[in-house]
């Protein structure tokens, strides 16, 4: 029995060169394809880490609001306080100073929940606009500079401006209740506060009068001069922080806006 064998034409190199044309063609479109697709789940990342980050930064801006109001509010107050209580030779009403002195402290505390989610996963690759990345990574150095000035001065507050005034002003001073206080009290401020104002209620006349008969010695009305000045120019150092950074963050907004809303 014989075996007959086909034989094969062999192929000429054209031929094989537009099969290597075509395989590499292949290789090379799948390879750009792949490319197309990660730049494009890259650019829709992106998208939606910027809009989460709007989000933190339209929450600073609205905390920035607030704080800028009541800062500039009590650092003028503070101040008109120093040059009154300075270079004035009258004595301080004390009942009248316990109705109007304003002791909260406003502090900023930055939204940075997707800026940080964006550096430790290495996400802000994804920004590929570097105007906008630029913008983002000045905008979160500012906003901790403003962090860090407003702990600061709530560590002045603490250490050194409620030790000064207290070290002056009598107990009555503190357990005075005005009666505008009186009438808005509320249930949580009862719960709040137990017993402190059926205490007041017993003492009223004693407080009342421990704040009309004392007197401040004119080194005491100096001393708290400089306490009101120092408090005064702590809150203006970090409300200069926190004006610029909302001037920042609204520049930033507009910026985001405009790349990836249009």
């Amino acid at each position: 029995m014989e075996v007959h064998h086909h034989s094969h034409k062999p192929k000429k190199w054209k031929e094989y060169i537009t099969e290597f044309l075509m395989l590499f063609l292949a290789v090379s479109m799948g390879f750009i394809a792949e490319n197309i697709r990660e730049k494009h789940i890259e650019n829709e990342r992106s998208e939606e880490l910027m809009h989460s980050f709007v989000s933190d930064i339209k929450e600073n801006q609205t905390q920035l609001d607030s704080l800028i109001t009541n800062n500039s509010r009590i650092a003028k107050y503070f101040d008109s306080l120093s040059f009154d209580h300075g270079f004035i030779k009258k004595q301080i009403d004390l009942k009248a100073l316990a109705e109007t002195i304003d002791l909260w402290v406003y502090r900023f505390i930055n939204k940075r929940t997707i800026f940080e989610q964006m550096k430790n996963t290495g996400a802000l690759r994804y920004i590929q606009d570097k105007e906008i990345l630029n913008a983002v990574l000045r905008y979160e150095e500012n906003a901790s500079l403003a962090e860090t000035r407003s702990l600061m001065e709530v560590d002045q507050y603490n250490n050194e401006f409620r030790p000064a005034i207290a070290n002056i002003f009598p107990i009555s001073f503190s357990k005075y209740i005005s009666e505008s206080e009186l009438k808005s009290m509320t249930k949580m401020d009862t719960i709040v506060h137990p017993g402190r104002y059926e205490n007041y209620g017993n003492f009223i006349t004693q407080i009342k009068n421990e704040l009309e008969n004392t007197k401040l010695t004119n080194e005491e009305m100096k001393t708290l001069a400089k306490a009101w000045h120092f408090r005064q120019e702590r809150i203006s150092v970090g409300l200069r922080y926190q004006i610029k950074l909302k001037e920042q963050g609204s520049e930033l907004l507009d910026l985001i806006e405009l790349k990836y809303n249009h």
